[in-house]
């Protein structure tokens, strides 16, 4: 609980901090620039970001109607998120049918074993689950 309350804390800080601060920044600066900065930036940009970070989450949004896939209703759709070059793990979330997905991508060299990574993740929802009060 209390490295929930303290990830909960950070996230609340830099969105206080609002979209000029951090990483939110470069979407703001990005619409500032004219085209062909981005033609020339955009090659630049994706090689650096490599540096700046090698984890991306991200979540996918979904309609909240059921969907089918060749006339077979979905119980459950895993997203998934492409890593760039240089990036290590990908971690994506959607909500579908009243349940949370997560799909995992990972570079097998940086990261062997996203298995584990997986069941960790597990437990340990399943450990904050458990200090829900029973319904």
């Amino acid at each position: 609980m209390e490295r929930l309350r303290a990830v909960r804390g950070a996230m609340d800080r830099n969105k206080s901090a609002g979209p000029l601060r951090g990483a939110g920044a470069v979407a703001v600066l990005a619409d500032q620039l004219p085209s062909l900065a981005h033609r020339f930036g955009a090659p630049l940009a994706g090689n650096a970001a490599r540096m700046l970070f090698d984890v991306l989450v991200t979540s996918v949004p979904l309609p909240r109607s059921a969907l089918s896939l060749g006339g077979c209703p979905l119980r459950a759709l895993y997203p998934m998120a492409p890593l760039a070059r240089g990036q290590s793990l990908a971690v994506a979330l959607t909500t579908y049918g009243g349940k949370v997905q997560v799909g995992l991508v990972a570079d097998g060299k940086a990261l062997p074993d996203l298995e584990r990574l997986g069941r960790c993740a597990e437990d340990e929802v399943a450990e904050l689950l458990a200090l829900l009060p029973a319904p």
